[in-house]
């Protein structure tokens, strides 16, 4: 079972997501001074069978920029003495808490689309091995997994069943020995696409049925969700918003609320705070993570990408808001395409205002597709007439990797160019397979 995760962090405090069983329901976990092995805190919490014995626990109280070690063990009663408890592999792990102020470079780490299902056709066991060499190699400080953590539709039609869903995490992080490892190795900030329900989910999807969605968004709040940030919206919306020093980040559900037929990949509400959030942070380094591209232009859309006609008043409010108010530095983060690239988006009107946006792929962490050419995938760059405006995307043809398994590195120096790599996670070498700069 995976039993540790390390979530949402800041310059205070920590998120931590166990996990026990029936067998051994009580969770006593630490928190830790790995310079002197001084215990810092302790707390024995008893898990509930309907939460799949699942816990998340927030440490508060502590000091900037400072590493914590957490260890965590299990028993039958809140009373077990240390010697009755038991331990599982990586229930240990490490995190260092965010500095108030980015002054000094950092970077963070961006995956999507974890291939698991296929048993000894496309293990992921080599890719997760690659990633933590990845995360050493550039001192990551949190990994952001942009969607598709599972495929719980592959090989097969998902069940209807907490059981079926379940057993999809814990196939790919619990069969997966290195990926159980990754998450206790540095703070992890997870959104869903459709694959953590079925193939290009919406909302109210009518051949569904409710129940398959409500039972895969509960096994997504237990495995995932959880261990985010409080989400901005209400209970069972699940955007979200946190921060690295003054740089900021913003992650989209582009799923939960979409509804083609009403225009709509986030509803009103996310829009709004989206907009809002964008204002406030005018002038500060931004990322945005959308599960699916902005920027990129793909073909055949099939009403599943921000590109697509169905999403275009959406998108250009955004474009619009982003032109009108000069906001500057935006940077989407996105990955579901099984391709990596670098793009930038260009907006111009008629009184000679002018804004770019860039956008960062990187897919998948571990899949089993062909190799195919940019010009397969994507549209030529091409001029949209918007909204008062026009833009015109471009991906950058020097760093596009397609289908090729793969990480990305991104670096943010204050007065620098954000930074980007590219690292195929399905070799042994953690040598860039592509490097970049916005």
């Amino acid at each position: 079972m995976p039993r540790l995760i390390l979530g949402h962090t800041t310059d205070t405090s920590a998120k931590v997501w166990m996990r026990a069983s029936a067998r051994w329901p009580v969770v006593f976990v630490q928190l830790i001074n790995p310079a002197n092995k001084k215990i810092l805190d302790e707390r024995s919490i008893i898990t509930e069978e309907s939460e799949f014995f699942t816990h998340v626990h927030e440490f508060t109280g502590l000091a900037a920029d400072t590493d914590y070690k957490v260890k965590v063990a299990f028993g039958k009663t809140l009373k077990d003495p240390v010697d009755a408890r038991v331990r599982d592999a990586y229930a240990e792990g490490g995190f260092k808490t965010f500095p108030k102020t980015a002054k000094q470079p950092f970077t963070f780490l961006l995956g999507s689309c974890n291939l698991h299902s296929l048993g000894i056709l496309e293990r992921p066991d080599q890719s997760w091995i690659t990633i933590s060499r990845v995360a050493a190699k550039t001192q990551a400080r949190f990994m952001i997994h942009a969607g598709d953590q599972i495929y719980a539709d592959i090989p097969f039609k998902p069940e209807a069943s907490l059981e079926h869903f379940r057993d999809k995490y814990l196939d790919a992080w619990d069969d997966c020995i290195p990926a159980k490892k990754v998450l206790t190795e540095l703070p992890h900030y997870m959104i869903l696409d459709d694959h953590e329900i079925i193939n290009n989910y919406e909302h109210g999807s009518g051949e569904l049925g409710s129940t398959l969605p409500r039972i895969a968004l509960k096994t997504y709040w237990e495995f995932q969700h959880s261990h985010n940030p409080v989400t901005l919206g209400s209970p069972d919306q699940y955007f979200y918003a946190f921060s690295y020093g003054d740089v900021q980040f913003f992650v989209l559900d582009t799923r939960t609320s979409r509804i083609a037929a009403l225009e709509q990949m986030i509803d009103d509400k996310q829009l709004k705070i989206l907009l809002n959030w964008l204002t406030q942070h005018k002038n500060s380094t931004k990322f945005i993570v959308t599960s699916v591209p902005f920027v990129g232009e793909v073909k055949n859309p099939e009403q599943d990408k921000w590109c697509d006609p169905a999403f275009k008043v959406q998108r250009e409010k955004i474009l619009g808001h982003i032109l009108k108010n000069g906001i500057t530095d935006v940077v989407f983060l996105t990955g579901d395409m099984h391709t990596s690239y670098c793009a930038d988006m260009d907006i111009t009107d008629s009184s000679g205002n002018k804004a770019v946006v860039h956008e960062l792929m990187s897919s998948p962490i571990n899949q089993f597709t062909p190799s195919l050419p940019l010009e397969f995938y994507y549209e030529s760059p091409r001029t949209v007439t918007g909204a008062g405006f026009q833009y015109k995307s471009t991906i950058r043809k020097n760093t596009f990797y397609g289908a090729h398994s793969n990480v990305m590195s991104i670096t943010v120096a204050s007065g620098k160019p954000i930074e980007f790599s590219i690292f195929r996670t399905t070799d042994n070498s953690t040598k860039p397979a592509l490097k970049g700069k916005l």
